[in-house]
């Protein structure tokens, strides 16, 4: 049976905001830096400057590695399987039966939880159709009767057992008495 597509994922946009808060941030980081040392605000154009700025790139640099590490992340789920690229760009393949819960968190990320432990894939911009159809899945499944599986166990006659049903076949006329005889001699051991 073919595997369908059922959604793939949509990556989300970082926007100005981290920018303008990593800005803010570093000028912020200026001015307490210097107040901590001189408790005033006076010759913060220039110790304070050179703070502000080395924070600025500080931030930038973490947050521009941060965003790298996510920006990888794609998921696409079929009706069998889960794969894609997790967080830090991790391949991951996961068959729908083993996975065993779903959740979201910060930075619009499923987590995908199975026996091999827990998959984040974040800045999914639609993250909660996903997560509805990831849902849907795992609650078909659980409402699936399950299969049955029946062992049948051979159970071996004994001696006494086989010669009744030589002896039923006999007195049926399905074996000649010569049968029946030789038949008893091996049974028995004679």
């Amino acid at each position: 049976m073919e595997e369908k597509t059922l959604i793939k994922s949509e990556r989300k946009a970082f926007g100005a905001v981290p920018y303008v808060i990593i800005g803010i941030v570093s000028i912020l980081a200026g001015g307490i830096e210097h107040i901590i040392h001189y408790n005033s605000l006076e010759g913060f154009q220039h110790e304070g400057l050179w703070v502000s700025i080395g924070s600025f790139v500080l931030l930038l640099l973490i947050f521009i590695a941060i965003r790298a590490m996510l920006n990888k992340c794609e998921l696409t789920v079929t009706d069998k399987r889960i794969f894609g690229r997790g967080v830090g760009g991790k391949r991951v393949d996961i068959p729908l039966d083993s996975v065993s819960a779903i959740g979201s968190g910060l930075f619009s990320s499923i987590s995908v939880t199975s026996a091999s432990g827990a998959i984040k894939f974040a800045m999914i911009k639609n993250r909660d159709e996903i997560q509805k159809v990831l849902s849907d899945l795992l609650i078909e499944r659980q409402s699936k009767p399950k299969a049955e599986t029946t062992i049948k166990q051979e159970i071996p006659q004994s001696n006494a057992d086989e010669l009744k049903k030589f002896k039923e076949l006999l007195d049926s006329g399905v074996i000649t008495q010569e049968e029946f005889d030789a038949k008893k001699k091996q049974l028995l051991g004679l």
